[in-house]
């Protein structure tokens, strides 16, 4: 396996940040990782049912541009963990409009859909929820003896 979400192999999901040409495992990713990395990506990818073009442009504060201005994203809740890339992405993605993502829906009555820029706030707090879970806690001013 070569990444962990964000990868050098191609995927539907292609995502350009600071010149580099990279992919992510699913469309919630796309949305995930800017924040993760403090930057803007431009994204294309494209609608899982129809294969028109999506293209938006997110960065840790919010999506822009997206066209078609209807594109929503597909989630799902997995029981099953184990493997969250056939549990969970290779079910995440974009679709032009929510019509055309009824044919998925009715597929996985479970899932649902979310406008791009409600789904990319759902990624923003999960970027920030583990940035708070990896990243050391700052010790208090004067902790472990330091007299600064």
């Amino acid at each position: 396996m070569i990444g962990q979400g964000l990868t050098l192999r191609p995927t539907p999901h292609r995502f350009e940040v600071d010149g580099a040409q990279l992919y992510t495992w699913c469309a919630l990713d796309t949305l995930i990782f800017p924040a993760l990395l403090g930057t803007t990506a431009r994204i294309d990818s494209s609608c899982h049912t129809t294969a028109v073009p999506v293209r938006l442009s997110v960065s840790a504060s919010g999506v822009s541009g997206v066209q078609p201005a209807t594109a929503v994203v597909s989630l799902v809740n997995p029981e099953d963990m184990s493997s969250i890339r056939s549990a969970f992405c290779n079910l995440v993605h974009f679709f032009a409009s929510p019509e055309a993502a009824q044919p998925w829906l009715t597929a996985h009555p479970g899932g649902s859909v979310l406008p791009v820029a409600v789904a990319c706030r759902l990624g923003t707090a999960m970027a920030e929820s583990l940035l708070d879970e990896t990243l050391p806690a700052q010790p208090a001013k004067g902790a472990y003896g330091c007299t600064c």
